[in-house]
């Protein structure tokens, strides 16, 4: 209970400081969680020298391009490759199911067809036969 009257007493203070407030709108007077702060200016470094080998450092920006374009063109190469397998092999195994399930399916009914058909050219050979005799 003591807690809830402390809780009680904190909302009415802040209400209350938000009603005393000048009617003019300053800056100053608006509460807020965090101050503005500008961030200092950092240099910015076209390459990270921790992460620059000799190698680098002797090619040309338009070297690096194509180097990069290069290694870029490699590595999408190899993974289009594999996924073009993964999904060949994916697709293969799905359809191979659904395959085999209409395959079934068409079986079972031409079965039944051809059942009919004998059926129907038994008893019309037979009802022939009848008439014949």
């Amino acid at each position: 209970m003591d807690k809830e009257r402390e809780l009680a007493g904190k909302v009415d203070a802040l209400i209350g400081k938000r009603g005393a407030a000048p009617p003019v709108a300053d800056d100053r007077n608006i509460p807020v969680l965090t101050d503005v702060v500008e961030a200092p200016a950092w240099p910015r470094q076209a390459t990270n020298p921790k992460l620059t080998t000799p190698v680098l450092a002797k090619l040309g920006h338009g070297e690096i391009d194509a180097l990069s374009n290069a290694i870029f063109t490699r590595v999408m190469d190899r993974i289009d490759s594999r996924l073009a397998n993964q999904l060949e092999d994916r697709l293969s195994a799905l359809f191979a199911t659904q395959l085999n399930s209409a395959v079934t399916s068409v079986m079972a009914d031409m079965r039944q067809d051809i059942a009919n058909e004998i059926g129907d050219a038994v008893n019309a050979a037979l009802a022939d036969h009848l008439r014949s005799k």
